[in-house]
């Protein structure tokens, strides 16, 4: 009979943490965003719309996909996809392999063709260990622009090769050169050994989606063009395009600059020219950009429209017919989720069918979970799980000592 109450008192207790139902997890996204229903099971490739990445973190890691009983459902990103044929494989060449610094590996290759990139494909000697990347992206091969940062490094499968293959996700960007750099914290390098992509993607035209509405604020200096981007939301930003009519022949210097806490900072220096197609290529989620045009003696451009686009984003996931399911994103705490799904990639084919998420919503669990102002239960709660916790602690005292005194007995 103790042991009942013992057990009872136990499971109060970690209902009082709220640890042991898994629809309590959902209370700490903001957001959510109902899945289209589908009519038969198998993988599903879900496109990743402007409002919903506009909610999540910069690096995406706190989407998750959840189903009708609150369970989350793994997913890997479609990039993540292996590829059949290694003779498609077109190898970067290296500028720098600094092996070894105080504190990190750095990888630097070259992106010689100007390629539009949002993943690379990275070759290292087996490894299992935990480590970040970053990714950084440069013209000049002297300032640095931040494309992605804190990338989970993944650990080495068994394999009779030695090595293996890691891809790398990141807005689209077109820099010539690209550093990965692993944070070692002092602690012996990782090995990298080429990075590149496959020409099947090389040779694909990346496609973007819309972001709307653009409000946009013209004014012309002495030798400078001033161009400041509002948008209703910190929308992941990865072209802008410019209808220039005039004049004919033209090639102009850009600075983009997106708006923080602190000011303004520089994301990407480019250029405008009539040799090639009005557009910008950038990676910023922001809601605030400037962009400044050199005009030099010349006349300003005549600009009309100015489009921004998101470069279309995809997670795959394994979705059970008639099953209903929503993404939820929004936790600033969130840490990328790891799933076993992606050591089964190889099962998924390449015609996976699309389907879309509906418009993105305030989350009803979050704002429920949110005390209300003015009334903070917060001490009283503490209260209740101290004293389950000392009783608890007492009753498996109590019994101790009567088993011991049972033993004792016998």
């Amino acid at each position: 009979m103790k042991l009942k109450k013992l057990n009872k008192l136990t499971l109060f207790t970690l209902l009082l943490c709220g640890i042991v139902s898994p629809a309590s997890a959902q209370k700490n996204f903001k957001y959510k965003a109902a899945l289209q229903s589908i009519d038969s099971t198998g993988f599903y490739r879900i496109g990743l719309q402007p409002g919903l990445i506009a909610k999540a973190k910069a690096d995406l890691s706190d989407i998750r996909i959840a189903d009708s009983k609150g369970n989350f459902v793994p997913y890997i990103q479609a990039g993540s996809l292996p590829q059949k044929s290694q003779k498609s494989f077109v190898v970067f060449p290296e500028v720098s392999n600094t092996p070894k610094t105080d504190t990190s590996t750095v990888f630097i290759i070259e992106n010689k063709t100007a390629l539009v990139l949002d993943r690379l494909w990275v070759r290292l000697q087996n490894t299992a260990v935990k480590r970040k990347v970053n990714l950084l992206g440069s013209d000049n091969l002297n300032q640095w622009f931040a494309i992605q940062e804190d990338i989970p490094l993944q650990e080495a499968i068994q394999n009779s090769e030695g090595t293996y293959l890691q891809l790398l996700s990141f807005p689209a960007s077109n820099y010539r050169y690209l550093k990965i750099q692993v944070n070692d914290k002092n602690k012996n390098p990782v090995k990298f050994l080429q990075a590149g992509v496959y020409t099947e993607y090389a040779s694909a035209a990346q496609s973007y989606t819309a972001i709307a509405p653009v409000n946009v604020i013209r004014a012309d200096s002495n030798k400078a063009t001033f161009i400041d981007i509002k948008l209703n939301d910190k929308y992941q930003v990865n072209k802008l395009h410019f209808n220039i009519s005039a004049p004919k022949y033209y090639k102009r210097g850009v600075a983009v600059y997106q708006f923080v806490n602190n000011g303004k900072e520089l994301i990407s220096e480019t250029e405008l020219s009539s040799d090639k197609d009005p557009e910008l290529l950038i990676a910023a989620k922001t809601n605030h950009l400037l962009i400044e045009i050199s005009n030099g003696d010349n006349q300003p451009l005549s600009i009309g429209e100015i489009k921004a686009y998101q470069s279309d984003e995809y997670l795959i996931s394994y979705l059970e017919a008639k099953q209903s399911y929503q993404f939820l994103a929004g936790d600033s705490l969130a840490q990328a989720p790891e799933y076993d799904l992606k050591f089964f990639a190889d099962s998924i084919r390449g015609n996976t069918p699309v389907i879309k998420h509906e418009a993105v919503v305030k989350n009803t669990g979050y704002a429920a979970a949110v005390k209300p102002a003015g009334k903070d239960y917060t001490v009283l709660i503490w209260v209740a799980i101290i004293v389950s916790l000392g009783l608890l602690l007492f009753l498996t005292l109590k019994m101790t000592k009567e088993v011991k005194k049972k033993e004792g007995d016998n």
